[in-house]
């Protein structure tokens, strides 16, 4: 697979013009205006939580596509062509916004928001918030003082302080429900979910992830029943050589490329996947009529429906016993949590994680094990709690027995990733766990792990035996959308895939 070649078609520059026009035309004008107004009416909570937020869109921004407008942006007809900032520089502004929120914060306030979906007018969770993304840049930058100084005045470090927005439950008019449930939970078919990153949670290590059955809802627990039209993977030796070259992992084990389902055991018996159902990375073959049986998202974190595990009524179980098929997610959205998730801007153990390097990396004196264990933890509990706040969990084939991960499950897991851990033979191979286990925690929440690549050069393993292959280059960063493109006479051209971002530490990417 040559990154350089699939990365120019699967990221063409128009995908990226959602993301840039709703900040440089949505809500940075939205908020200048918001705090323009706010600051007039001395409602401080208005002006520092939208510093705040604007800085953090601009950071998207900056991480995302390096230089971009910045000082002649938001000027109207005055000057259509902005020119683009250097990155770093920027950077130092949006420092400036975080330091100016929390001062602003800090004042006596006449008025209040009405309502604040984010943190509902707790001052003190908003400087926590602007101090996490103080110490999200400082890291990026690898400025221990700056990494120190965070720590030091406080970052989300529990479940009560998590970013995150908010969806709701509203099926028309508008639909307020989160999306990927409006994807796979009415009669849509939903996308095809990552055969790699199923076997990681459910096959790579010798027990399943706790959070398996919440990030992904199973359609149909059979594959080897299919034929060959509707799978045509999952007979024998149709695995591509390079599969079948073995690796170590990030554990130190010995592992060989999942092919065809979450297994790397399909292709011998389709029941090796457990019915995790999805696709290979650079399969570009038609889709075939398996909407109601690939493996979709679950309970979290689009509170969807959680993966019960229960036979009888999956697809094929009930058209045989004569009954209507439950198990698969196309149901006019009836069923599961009903949408009511959330996007995970920011969460608690997304900053564990990152102590965890910073601390591995020597910018700070915590201990970057111990901050590893209470990321794992931390993530694991809120993938439960958030989603039995949503709907129900357990599993009916257990004799009522409810199938939510116990302590003793948890605690075979962290033991596994914390003795690999030890066992690591220097820093660059613990690091390399603390940025796995992060990925994995991260589910939709990319922002994070592609920075997290950038700075450590971690996971080494992404790939496999792929890496056999021609891998080409890792995109450091994304091109220009191209409305900023085609409209604005000053825009750079990126043609260069591994340009890098000012902070980007991280060697050879592949």
């Amino acid at each position: 697979m040559d990154w350089g070649a699939s990365y120019a078609e699967a990221y063409n520059p128009s995908d990226f013009n959602g993301s840039w026009n709703g900040a440089y035309a949505g809500i940075v004008p939205d908020i200048d205006a918001m705090i323009e107004a706010a600051a007039a009416a001395e409602s401080w909570i208005h002006v520092g939580a939208g510093k705040i937020i604007k800085g953090y869109v601009m950071q998207l921004m900056v991480d995302k596509h390096g230089d971009i407008p910045y000082s002649e942006a938001w000027q109207g007809t005055a000057n259509l062509s902005p020119k683009v900032d250097d990155a770093q520089s920027v950077y130092t502004a949006i420092a400036g916004l975080y330091d100016e929120g929390i001062a602003d914060l800090g004042k006596t306030a006449i008025g209040a928001p009405a309502i604040d979906i984010f943190y509902g007018n707790d001052k003190a969770k908003w400087v926590t918030l602007a101090n996490t993304l103080k110490f999200r840049m400082a890291l990026n930058e690898g400025n221990a003082a700056g990494v120190a100084s965070a720590l030091t005045a406080g970052v989300i470090d529990e479940q009560a302080e998590d970013w995150v927005f908010s969806y709701g439950s509203n099926r028309q008019n508008p639909d307020s429900r989160h999306p990927w449930y409006g994807g796979a939970y009415e009669s849509f078919a939903g996308p095809y979910q990552s055969n790699y990153f199923m076997w990681e949670l459910m096959e790579e290590k010798p027990f399943a992830d706790p959070r398996l059955r919440y990030y992904y809802k199973r359609q149909d627990l059979q594959m080897n029943d299919e034929d060959l039209f509707t799978l045509d993977c999952v007979v024998p030796d149709t695995r591509p050589s390079w599969y079948d070259n073995q690796y170590t992992n990030a554990y130190g084990e010995t592992k060989t490329w999942p092919f065809c389902g979450g297994s790397s055991l399909t292709t011998t018996d389709g029941a090796y996947a457990k019915g995790y159902w999805g696709r290979d990375h650079g399969n570009n073959d038609g889709t075939p009529p398996d909407g109601q049986k690939r493996t979709h998202r679950g309970i979290y974190p689009a509170a969807g429906a959680y993966d019960d595990g229960d036979s009888s009524t999956e697809t094929d179980g009930a058209v045989e016993a004569g009954l209507a098929p439950t198990i698969h997610t196309q149901q006019g959205g009836t069923t599961g949590a009903g949408g009511d998730g959330h996007a995970p801007i920011l969460m608690a153990s997304n900053v564990f994680f990152m102590r965890a390097e910073a601390a591995l990396d020597g910018f700070s004196s915590e201990s970057a094990k111990d901050m590893l264990e209470q990321a794992i933890r931390t993530s694991v509990a809120s993938v439960m709690d958030y989603s039995n706040g949503w709907g129900s969990t357990g599993d009916f084939d257990l004799n009522g027995v409810g199938a939510e991960p116990t302590a003793r499950a948890i605690d075979n897991y962290v033991g596994y990733v914390l003795a690999a851990y030890d066992a690591a033979a220097d820093n660059e191979a613990k690091m390399n766990i603390i940025v796995k286990e992060h990925r994995l925690a991260s589910f939709s929440n990319g922002i994070e792990l592609y920075n997290a690549m950038r700075r450590t050069g971690h996971p080494t393993e992404m790939q496999g035996p792929m890496k056999l292959q021609d891998a080409g280059t890792f995109p450091r960063l994304f091109p220009y959308p191209a409305d900023f493109s085609n409209l604005n006479a000053n825009a750079p051209v990126r043609t260069d895939f591994g340009e890098k971002i000012f902070w980007d530490r991280a060697g050879v990417l592949n």
